[in-house]
């Protein structure tokens, strides 16, 4: 598994820092194998990982790497998909005397590994439920991968009844490998290209959503508005991590400069399409994609434009504010060649 995981991504132009190398080791020698599960299932064998770290760090790059390579049955869930699944099946045996153990039951018998992506309980009902779930799948030897941002001990922090789910918790991390990804790079620049000007790739509404939903498991709902300030704007979709913006929606609106420092404030990354050419009749809108740019570079966002065959030069056609736009310009020429330092 090592070498094949390692070859697929020299070939993807990836390549682990010591710290992710390490990780990868360790983990493999308490994988589940095919052809040692009579061995794997000993008990002094770890029964899961719980790898953390802040975003962007390889968590879900090393996570699905390895995910793949297993042999077993197996199933994988963003955590919102996976509580959406459990309330889901909570509904079809709410008048069982042990409901929980019987959805774990259930998963037990059809999957010998699972892995959650993005951890992060903030719910009290889902903390009620979790903890004793994992831990019955681990009993059941369910091999259990979760990532996480947040550290085991600042899970459901100052969360109703928090002292019931980390005690659950800190049982599960006994029986787990706990690894914490510390490195500075974030791997997602590795597959989003932010040098748009480069693809010239025509990408429909789906294909957007399907290239975010990769890089960032969006589940969401699309056209969802937003507060900034009190107020509410347009946006096509958000996570905590990112927003995705339609330039000729988002900034027909009334924006301020501290509209702008908010949303970059809230926001690492954003995606931005549906552009047009305007001219001095459009101004606003340029004066206001102007502000945002200005204030993006400041506060370093990462920011991907689906231009669609647009050249980004030619957005602005007029003459009052070619100063500010070659300036915006230039900004945006820098921004997007982070990748190439």
């Amino acid at each position: 598994m090592y070498q094949t995981i390692l070859k697929k991504f020299s070939e993807d132009g990836i390549h682990l820092n010591d710290e992710q190398d390490n990780f990868l080791i360790i983990f493999e020698k308490n994988l589940p194998r095919k052809s040692f599960i009579t061995n794997f299932f000993k008990k002094k064998s770890k029964k899961g990982c719980y790898v953390h770290g802040d975003v962007g760090r390889g968590k879900t790059m090393m996570l699905n790497a390895i995910f793949k390579e297993i042999k077993l049955t197996k199933c994988s869930y963003h955590f919102i998909e996976f509580m959406k699944f459990i309330h889901n099946e909570l509904g079809l045996v709410e008048n069982t005397k042990d409901p929980i153990e019987i959805i774990a039951k259930r998963i037990a018998s059809k999957y010998r590994v699972i892995f959650i992506d993005e951890f992060q309980v903030e719910d009290v009902s889902d903390a009620m439920i979790i903890g004793k779930l994992l831990n019955l799948l681990s009993k059941m030897n369910v091999f259990i991968m979760l990532t996480s941002n947040a550290k085991i001990e600042n899970l459901y922090k100052n969360g109703l009844q928090r002292e019931k789910f980390i005690k659950q918790i800190k049982q599960l991390e006994k029986d787990f490998v706990v690894f914490e990804f510390i490195g500075d790079k974030d791997y997602r620049l590795t597959n989003i290209d932010l040098n748009s000007s480069k693809d010239g790739k025509n990408l429909s509404q789906d294909q957007i959503f399907d290239f975010i939903k990769k890089n960032f498991n969006f589940i969401g709902d699309l056209n969802k508005d937003i507060r900034i300030n009190d107020r509410t704007f347009a946006c096509k979709g958000n996570t905590k991590d990112f927003i995705w913006l339609s330039y000729k929606d988002f900034f027909r609106q009334n924006l301020a400069i501290s509209d702008f420092l908010a949303i970059c404030e809230k926001y690492n990354w954003f995606f931005i399409d549906d552009f047009e050419q305007n001219d001095d009749y459009g101004k606003d809108k340029i004066r206001r994609f102007i502000g945002f740019i200005d204030i993006a570079y400041i506060e370093k966002v990462k920011i991907k434009f689906f231009f669609n065959g647009n050249d980004i030069r030619s957005l602005y056609t007029g003459e009052e504010l070619s100063f500010l736009w070659d300036r915006t310009i230039s900004r945006l020429e820098e921004m997007q060649n982070i990748n190439d330092k």
